[in-house]
Formats: C-alpha cells, sequence, structure tokens
C-alpha cells in the first residue's frame, strides 16, 4: 500500500510505501530517501498467525452471515470459493515468505 506520512529523515510529508502481513504493519519505507521502519520478524510473523487464527475461528459465523444476507449468492459461490481457496492461501504464504527473507518458497 503506499501512504503520504510524515518523514524524519527527509522532514516533510513524503510517499511510503507499507507493507503488511496480514493486518499488521511489517515495513514502512520512504519513497524518497528510502529510509525505512521495520517491525521484528518474529514478531510479525507471530501477529500473522494470531491473523490467521481469529480468521480460521470467525469463518462459521460469516458463513451464517452471508446465508442469512442471500442465500442464492452463497450457494453459487461456495464450490468456487472451496476450489479456489487453497489457492489463495498458498499464495499468501509464499507472500509471507518472500516478505520475511526466507530463500526457499515451495
Amino acid at each position: 500500500m503506499k501512504a503520504d506520512l510524515y518523514c524524519i529523515n527527509c522532514n516533510e510529508d513524503t510517499p511510503h510505501e507499507v507493507i503488511y502481513i496480514g493486518e499488521n504493519i511489517e515495513k514502512i519505507t520512504c519513497l524518497e530517501c528510502n529510509t525505512y521502519l521495520e517491525i521484528d520478524k518474529n514478531l510479525a510473523l507471530s501477529n500473522y498467525a494470531v491473523d490467521i487464527f481469529k480468521r480460521v475461528s470467525s469463518k462459521p459465523e460469516r458463513m451464517s452471515k452471508e446465508i442469512k444476507e442471500d442465500l442464492s449468492k452463497f450457494l453459487s459461490s461456495i464450490p468456487v470459493r472451496v476450489v479456489t481457496k487453497p489457492y489463495r492461501m498458498i499464495k499468501e504464504y509464499r507472500k509471507l515468505k518472500e516478505i520475511t527473507g526466507e530463500k526457499r518458497v515451495k
């Protein structure tokens, strides 16, 4: 994600790149001077694990809400979601490994 933030090195608002792992910030880089703030990788991974747990544990409630709002839409979308979810999780995992600097991504 890109955002205009105050850079203490540039001493003004500049464009920054903000990298997230799940819902948590992993790194913020000033695009003008390349100064960055990086969150400890172990802390970022720990927060990501908590985020995954929250997403998994809230899934039944979110699905119930979808069913109540529009059953036909839910039923028509579920086959595609079941097939694509593993792919999306693998893609998210690979991006996580890339961000955290893991060299071997399977």
